[in-house]
């Protein structure tokens, strides 16, 4: 019986471990940089992010998510992934964001942010923020290039 109860006390050890625990957003920078880390490893991963829901709810107002949710998609509307604006992406991105001084007033936040990648993957992104229960969150992307 000892023997079991060990076995199952390291099953679940080993499983915490590997679940990846949401990072704390404190700033606009650490909500953006935990986002497109977690968001683009996802992509690469070849796991569609936006199916992750509690996860995503850690990074994303409620607000957007129900925006994307009624976006068209398709030819007659959204065409590519609504949060890097390209229907391709580099595994690079994960790693090499750069966050331009950050703007903020009140609870709302904005930055322009790369994501650069190899032979000249590159996206600048226009990111709002906003607070939602005290936690800094993104609340709009839009495209620059």
């Amino acid at each position: 019986m000892k023997r079991i109860v060990a076995f199952v006390a390291i099953a679940v050890a080993l499983t915490v471990e590997q679940v990846p625990a949401a990072e704390s957003a404190a700033t606009p920078e650490d909500c953006i940089r935990n986002f497109y880390r977690w968001y683009v490893t996802n992509l690469v991963a070849n796991r569609d992010p936006m199916k992750q829901r509690g996860e995503i709810r850690r990074y994303a107002t409620e607000r957007l998510l129900k925006e994307i949710d009624k976006m068209v998609k398709g030819p007659d509307g959204l065409d590519g992934d609504y949060f890097v604006d390209a229907q391709d992406f580099d595994p690079q991105w994960a790693k090499n964001i750069s966050i331009s001084p950050v703007q903020t007033h009140g609870d709302k936040s904005t930055a322009l942010v790369h994501l650069n990648g190899s032979k000249g993957m590159r996206k600048t992104l226009f990111v709002h923020l906003a607070k939602e229960g005290g936690t800094w969150k993104v609340d709009k992307v839009q495209g620059r290039d």
